[in-house]
């Protein structure tokens, strides 16, 4: 059963990493100073850290005296009981967050079947021109996957769907060969950056996280810095005029936008819907050329220390609730009364001590997270560390 503390912690740590996160993606230089690739690679660990819902084994807790506490009794007394068992409104969550899981999931796997039924339908592309340049850009990058090409009507940007079977779908637009060109690597290289499964797991994570707003950031964050990542490898090596035609290209084909009634998002496309996206890519893509040459040490050990920060707090940081009710508080202790230990007696038995002061003696250790030490001289010297 996951602990409410720990769900807290993710929520809360993850959510203001994810928000850090979207601050520097709204500046430019921003992004260009501490680089797309780690930038996407830091939102990837977010990803895959949010399917362990579980305490990192170095994590430190930070307990939590007033409100967070009574929060939780709240949550965890009973409110009635059904057929002997005790129904909070923890249970009640829960059981809310499992049922609408579930929807959310059928909800996304059905939207998965329709597009592939979709994308079946459309009519092949049998212009020679795009199967050229898919061999084409096979060879410069020495792959040999092989991708089935389609056009239709109902398309309104070039998209690539698929993960063993992949599709490669084309609006009807006209296009120059070098435009094809262009697009097709960009779709490709989607492909082979492994962008469609990384869009998989993020609709997982939603479908669990249905509820969490971060999450959903999170996805978006991410879904934009595939494509200026992409953008970004598909200038690098061209001629300036070879940069200012793929940005022609991006223009024209944001011209041809269709309307359709049903965003297909299992698609990813070779551009976003708003036009500001369009012009922030093209942005990005010009800074990039002028500062490419210009990164210093400097700015490499400041996206290691931001990009520490990101991956590293959730994981070492967990905040406790700390507090028991009144009835219960004859007889116990914690952390306000000082550090507790346990002193190993070499015979079955634990003296457990509070603030350097024996309380009393057990035979069974009843926190794993408590330190024992061998000798009163060792466990002083460690506390006054």
């Amino acid at each position: 059963m996951i602990r409410f503390s720990e769900l807290v912690n993710m929520v809360l740590l993850t959510g203001a990493a994810v928000v850090l996160l979207e601050i520097i993606f709204r500046n430019n230089n921003a992004i260009l100073w501490l680089d797309v690739r780690l930038l996407l690679g830091c939102m990837m660990v977010m990803v895959l850290r949010l399917f362990i819902l579980a305490d990192s084994p170095v994590a430190s807790n930070i307990p939590i005296f007033n409100v967070y506490a009574e929060i939780c009794w709240f949550l965890r007394d009973a409110l009635f009981y059904w057929r002997g068992i005790s129904v909070s409104i923890m249970m009640l969550l829960q059981i809310l967050w499992v049922a609408g899981g579930i929807a959310s999931a059928l909800y996304r796997i059905h939207g998965y079947a329709m597009t592939h039924r979709r994308i079946r339908s459309y009519r092949r592309l049998k212009k020679p021109e795009f199967a050229e340049a898919v061999k084409r850009i096979n060879e410069e990058l020495g792959r040999k996957t092989r991708f089935r090409l389609v056009t239709s009507k109902e398309l309104g940007t070039p998209c690539i769907f698929g993960v063993f079977r992949p599709y490669i779908g084309i609006p009807e637009v006209e296009l120059r060969p070098e435009e094809i060109y262009l697009v097709m690597k960009h779709e490709m290289l989607h492909y082979y950056r492994g962008d469609m499964v990384i869009k998989i797991l993020c609709e997982a994570l939603k479908a669990v996280y249905w509820w969490n707003p971060f999450v959903y950031m999170l996805g978006s964050l991410v879904s934009s810095m595939q494509e200026v990542n992409v953008d970004f490898r598909v200038v690098r090596g061209l001629s300036e005029m070879e940069q200012l035609e793929y940005v022609d290209c991006l223009v024209k084909v944001a011209r041809h936008r269709v309307k359709r009634k049903r965003e297909n998002h299992w698609e990813i496309s070779f551009r976003k819907e708003s036009p500001s996206e369009i012009h922030k890519r093209i942005s990005l893509m010009i800074k990039n050329q002028e500062i490419s040459g210009k990164k210093t040490t400097a700015s490499f050990l400041l996206s290691a220390g931001i990009l520490g920060m990101i991956v590293l707090c959730p994981n070492i940081m967990t905040f406790e609730p700390y507090a028991i009710h009144a009835e219960d508080v004859d007889g116990s202790l914690g952390g306000k009364e000082g550090e507790i230990y346990y002193l190993d007696n070499k015979d079955g038995t634990y003296d457990i001590y509070v603030g350097n002061q024996y309380y009393e003696t057990t035979i069974e250790i009843f926190d794993e997270h408590i330190p024992v030490y061998n000798t009163l001289e060792e466990a002083m010297g460690m506390n006054q560390r």
